[in-house]
């Protein structure tokens, strides 16, 4: 099967609105959108929840999007590994999972917990909570310190709701008294946090000075009240007393490599940033997965390969170029490329290093290599708010959703003549608080995600997108115009150019038919014939 060139334009953050949203979007904001939406093919697909092919109430974000993207929707989830282990009896067994409590029955000391929580957790992941606090408490451990990190893979602007909460007590604590949470912070504070940062939550949980709230529910409520969510919510303790000491064992119970690096390098190395004799000295730390970029924590398990993944299949011949901002351009690639190590020659990752020109560099790089037609496949990832470089007002968001827009007529018009198949979707929505003069507004991309299909040879006529499909479909569709699957997308479907005026014409046959029929009957009746 001959493959076609293709463009896919990500325009991540961008969804379609929910019905009580603030209204931002307008066609004149958005005028090339507008006017592809009414000659091609274009729809809606969920991003969010079990028809987006995710957790239940979960929204997608950049990592999660892209990954299902990648997995065709079949992600290879940790959380279903450890159950494996579990069921197979060997996690109980696991060396790094022993020496993680040992160490701390050795010094008669603390276990510390690091465990992140939000609409990404699941069930399983409590349960598996549990099962290592009671394989602790059955070995001897007294104590055990669990550390909140709130905005498990969260689009902007979400909030831990009381659900999960509630499935913490009713999975974990309510049946582990030595299990207590002593501090709770956003995720920030693991991940993206600048360095001093993440040193004060550090000086703090050690010392036990700053912020302590023992109500730590009605606390979160009142840190949203003040338009804290969970990603920047500041660090505060539930205990006053000093919580990580010398000779303590802690366990990053990650599902997530990305999480972590940083931080536990303070908590591993405290002389290097801190005066000798102020911190901590000798706490063993480990993890539940490998650590990115933190070669010196032990982990417990594996991570799995996904088992099919997106380029899995690209021939040799074919060039890929994928364009993203910088520090996001070579997670892209992993992913699409399954996470695995060996790279093909013929892909290509082009970083924008300004994200507060991403727009019109985007709008330039773009329109030179579609120029230069040599790419089979180009994926354009545009950042439709960043927290990083922009602000976070309704003004700028409309601002960045019509700079969008030129990119699109770009891709657009210079790739149809190239003839390029173009795909313009979006990962995930945002869901967030924006500022509107003195008042916040919530802006609710998140349920749903547009969808636009333009080609020499499609139209409205030959090709409609079916409803109730989702974003992880979209990679069936690119393979296919690639060339390099032969499996039919469920979103999109040719409509049967003449069947309509085949059906017609019959009819009208014999509609004619019957009424001679019935007019010879007539006369037959009256003796005429």
């Amino acid at each position: 099967m001959d493959g076609r060139k293709t463009i896919l334009l990500l325009m991540n953050g961008f969804g379609m609105e929910a019905p009580k949203s603030f209204n931002v979007y307008t066609e004149s904001l958005m005028p090339s959108l507008a006017k592809l939406s009414k000659h091609y093919p274009f729809g809606s697909m969920y991003a969010s929840g079990l028809e987006g092919g995710l957790n239940k109430g979960q929204l997608s974000s950049f990592r999660v999007g892209y990954l299902m993207f990648s997995t065709l929707g079949k992600p290879s989830k940790k959380s279903a590994l450890i159950a494996e282990r579990i069921e197979q009896n060997v996690f109980d067994n696991n060396p790094v999972i022993v020496a993680s409590i040992n160490y701390a029955l050795q010094y008669q000391s603390r276990l510390h917990v690091l465990f992140s929580i939000g609409e990404r957790t699941e069930p399983a992941q409590f349960e598996q909570l549990r099962r290592y606090g009671q394989l602790a408490v059955q070995s001897g451990i007294r104590e055990i310190c669990l550390h909140l990190f709130l905005g498990e893979n969260s689009v902007q602007g979400m909030k831990v709701s009381a659900m999960w909460l509630k499935n913490l007590r009713s999975y974990v604590l309510n049946s582990l008294p030595q299990m207590k949470v002593v501090s709770i912070a956003g995720r920030k504070y693991l991940t993206d946090a600048p360095k001093d940062v993440k040193l004060a939550y550090y000086r703090m949980i050690v010392s036990g000075v700053g912020e302590v709230w023992s109500n730590y529910e009605e606390t979160l409520e009142k840190k949203y009240k003040n338009k804290e969510d969970d990603d920047s919510m500041g660090g505060f303790l539930t205990v006053r007393e000093n919580v990580i000491r010398s000779n303590d064992s802690v366990m990053n119970f990650n599902y997530d490599n990305n999480v972590g690096a940083e931080y536990l390098d303070i908590v591993q190395n405290p002389h290097e940033f801190f005066p000798v004799g102020k911190v901590p000295l000798n706490v063993s730390v480990n993890a539940l997965f490998e650590v990115a970029e933190n070669v010196n924590i032990p982990y417990a398990f594996e991570s799995e390969l996904p088992k099919h993944y997106f380029l899995e299949n690209l021939s040799a011949r074919q060039r890929v170029l994928i364009i993203a901002d910088r520090d996001r351009v070579q997670y892209i690639s992993k992913c699409l490329n399954g996470f695995r190590s060996e790279f093909n020659s013929n892909i290509n990752v082009w970083p924008i290093e300004d994200k507060a020109k991403r727009f019109e560099l985007m709008a330039e790089y773009l329109a030179a290599y579609i120029n230069q037609n040599t790419y089979d496949l180009i994926v354009a990832d545009c950042e439709l708010l960043s927290t990083q470089s922009d602000q976070k007002t309704i003004s700028q968001l409309k601002q960045n959703m019509a700079a969008i827009d030129s990119i699109l007529n770009v891709a657009y018009t210079r790739g149809m003549e190239k003839g390029y198949t173009l795909y313009a979707t979006s990962l995930y929505g945002i869901k967030t608080q924006l500022l509107l003069t003195t008042t916040y507004e919530m802006v609710d991309f998140s349920q749903k995600v547009p969808l636009l299909i333009a080609g020499s040879d499609i139209s409205r006529n030959n090709t409609f997108i079916q409803k109730e499909g989702n974003f992880t479909q979209v990679a069936t569709l690119v393979q296919k115009n690639l060339g390099i699957t032969n499996e039919a997308s469920p979103l999109t479907t040719e409509k049967p150019k003449s069947t309509g005026k085949k059906i017609f014409v019959i009819g009208m046959i014999g509609f004619f038919i019957l009424a001679v029929l019935l007019v010879i009957s007539y006369l037959y009746s009256q003796g005429i014939i």
